[in-house]
């Protein structure tokens, strides 16, 4: 789908505190590596005193700020969550924290792809309403080590992290051009809660390199979808941003595309060390991206992400001035 004169006016992150040592795979009990360290990770962000949704407060608000854009102006809040088990109901928090009035919030569930995806209901409602000037996209995740310590059995480490992202029509520095979304229905089966282990799917067990092929599979679709509709190459691509999933999977998944990338090409050197935080990680990468100072007017970031379910994203972004250059995620004593 082609977007018009939708933009990307400001980011958020907040991020807390990284621990290597979070990541058991220094002293491997066998002698060999982990399935997390040979799938690149190499530590995790944790947080020990804010839920998911208090992370994605304070990275929509950051957000704000970098966008110029008050509550007041921000017609709908579209929140990215899984499994939060500390608010059932995080949207409307997240109004009462960073809305204004007449902002309506929605909880948003694609698991991974969630961060994403918002991105693409923020941008529909924008085209929909011509008096919207503003749509505010918030993820927030939270993976406790007793919960989800044992995914590194599977080959990922799970993060921490809030993050957020302001659309606006036209007054951006990143323009939205155009987006493809795919799914594979057929291995939502996956998912479900095992018998006698309440909140445990089979992916949990098996990982994701059984089911390479449905994750190459769509991600060759919707890549090549934007690139055709937009009329773009690969090699007019400047910048990757991916789930941080694992180098080995990612490795595996772009291998199916026509970009001709590895994981170390993409947003993945960044995100290794923040491990996977799952609806978090493509707005934390771009975050990083649009504050570093690295990014030119007219390069195109691509965003390939997925999630289980299983669901696809794919967005093109064109960079339509040089964004400026800003302190990134992390705590922050004035907020």
């Amino acid at each position: 789908m082609l977007w018009q004169d939708i933009t990307i006016a400001g980011t958020g992150a907040w991020i807390p505190p990284i621990r290597p040592e979070h990541v058991p795979w220094e002293k491997p009990v066998s002698g060999q590596p982990s399935m997390a360290a040979l799938n690149g990770f190499t530590s995790a962000a944790v947080s020990t005193d804010h839920t998911a949704a208090q992370m994605a407060a304070r990275a929509g608000l950051k957000a704000l700020r970098h966008a110029d854009v008050t509550g007041a102006d921000v017609g709908l809040l579209v929140h990215a969550n899984f499994q939060d088990e500390d608010h059932y109901t995080p949207a409307p928090y997240l109004v009462r924290v960073l809305g204004g009035p007449d902002t309506t919030g929605i909880e948003l569930g694609a698991a991974s792809d969630g961060g994403a995806a918002a991105l693409v209901t923020a941008a529909g409602h924008l085209t929909a309403r011509p008096d919207a000037k503003a749509a505010l996209v918030t993820a927030g995740a939270r993976f406790p080590d007793k919960r989800w310590g044992h995914v590194r059995e599977t080959g990922y480490v799970a993060g921490d992290a809030g993050a957020a992202a302001v659309l606006t029509r036209g007054t951006g520095f990143a323009r939205l051009v155009a987006t493809a979304q795919a799914m594979e229905p057929q291995l939502e089966v996956l998912t479900r809660a095992r018998e006698g282990r309440a909140g445990v799917g089979l992916i949990e067990e098996t990982g994701l390199m059984p089911h390479i092929d449905a994750l190459q599979r769509s991600t060759r679709r919707c890549v090549e979808t934007v690139l055709d509709e937009s009329g773009v190459k690969p090699a007019d691509i400047s910048h990757v941003v991916a789930i941080a999933i694992g180098s080995v999977v990612l490795d595996l998944v772009l291998s199916g595309s026509s970009l001709s990338l590895r994981s170390d090409d993409t947003s993945w050197t960044f995100g290794r060390h923040l491990g996977h935080a799952g609806p978090s990680d493509v707005l934390l990468a771009l975050d990083q991206a649009f504050r570093s100072g690295t990014l030119r007017a007219g390069e195109r970031v691509l965003v390939v992400s997925f999630g289980l379910g299983f669901r696809w994203t794919t967005a093109l972004l064109e960079i339509t001035r040089d964004p400026v250059a800003a302190p990134s995620a992390g705590r922050s004593t004035t907020e």
